[in-house]
């Protein structure tokens, strides 16, 4: 048999599905990764959408789904005037109103920043419908209510009260403090299908977290990082005395991570655990954040970056720290 020309080796072509199949290699193999603009994968991926109308669908989707990391209000600017475009010479890909996932830091140093509070909730009444996963990272303590003359609270709250359909919310390195005169209520209680969350800073012996803890039907991971006032408190006492004992809620397998550095968090009390919870439905966990031996970070930017980091990369919900035993 005689070999094939170098012309008819370039007639050659692969089969669409494999082109797909080799577009979705691109991405980390960690399905629940967001990945930054800076990323390799992101940067094919907008390179894909420009080679042909086979992969400008595909890699369409994949950039709304995995690279929706918006860290700058330029950003979040670019994409709201994105969303009515569409090419009216190509298929039409999905709409950037499709967002599941999405990492949103859209703020300076202070949350008086009108414009982008209005932006923020112009996103969130966008992705509403489509959006089960949030990780956050604003300056909430920056803006004291009594200062708030333009709303800008308010405006975010009215915003952050849109995502009913959210199963999963990260907030880093402050509490979502968005109380308002008429809406004291923690904003992540107003999303029934919440099953993760993470929260910074929480008092422990605060009883309207463990309130809103207990009363959520899906919950089921709770991360609370850097928590206050943690000798004071004992969590099952706290969790299962909320609701009357034949509640369902009560019922289900939750897990509650407690996360800071080493020796950061002291012993917990445990009394009667044993008899509040004999069947153990509650699972409590220790994880400490190993601090470096050289640099300038706090240790709350050391927990702060290290759950940003697993959160981003997907893997903060795969964590086990020691688990708190009754002896």
């Amino acid at each position: 048999m005689e070999p094939l020309s170098p012309d008819a080796g370039a007639r050659v072509r692969l089969p669409t599905e494999l082109i797909l199949h080799i577009i979705e290699c691109v991405l980390p193999a960690n399905p629940r990764a967001l990945i930054p603009p800076s990323h390799i994968s992101t940067k094919t991926l907008l390179a894909l959408t420009r080679v042909s109308r086979a992969t400008y669908r595909q890699a369409s989707r994949l950039l709304r789904e995995r690279c929706l990391y918006l860290d700058s209000s330029r950003r979040l600017a670019d994409l709201l005037l994105c969303m009515p475009r569409l090419v009216p010479t190509l298929q039409p890909a999905l709409s950037l109103r499709h967002v599941t996932s999405l990492h949103l830091a859209p703020f300076g140093a202070s949350l008086d920043d009108q414009p982008t509070a209005v932006w923020v909730r112009e996103l969130f009444c966008e992705v509403c419908e489509t959006l089960r996963r949030l990780v956050v990272q604003m300056p909430f303590r920056s803006l004291d209510p009594l200062d708030d003359h333009l709303n800008v609270r308010r405006t975010l709250r009215d915003g952050f009260e849109q995502l009913t359909k959210l199963e999963e919310f990260v907030c880093l390195g402050e509490y979502p403090s968005l109380s308002v005169p008429d809406g004291h209520t923690d904003v992540w209680r107003l999303w029934p299908g919440l099953r993760r969350l993470v929260l910074f800073g929480v008092p422990m012996n605060s009883h309207w977290l463990w309130w809103d803890i207990a009363t959520l039907p899906e919950l089921e991971h709770v991360v609370l990082a850097r928590p206050q006032l943690v000798e004071t408190t004992n969590i099952k006492d706290e969790y299962f005395h909320k609701l009357p004992r034949e509640d369902r809620r009560l019922g289900r397998k939750i897990k509650v991570m407690l996360l800071d550095t080493a020796y950061e968090i002291p012993d917990l009390n445990t009394t009667r655990w044993k008899e509040i919870d004999p069947s153990g439905k509650m699972t409590v966990e220790v994880y400490e954040v190993p601090m470096p031996f050289y640099g300038d970070e706090t240790p709350h930017e050391s927990v702060t970056e290290w759950v940003k980091r697993g959160a981003l990369d997907g893997i903060l919900w795969e964590w086990s720290g020691n688990k708190v035993e009754v002896q």
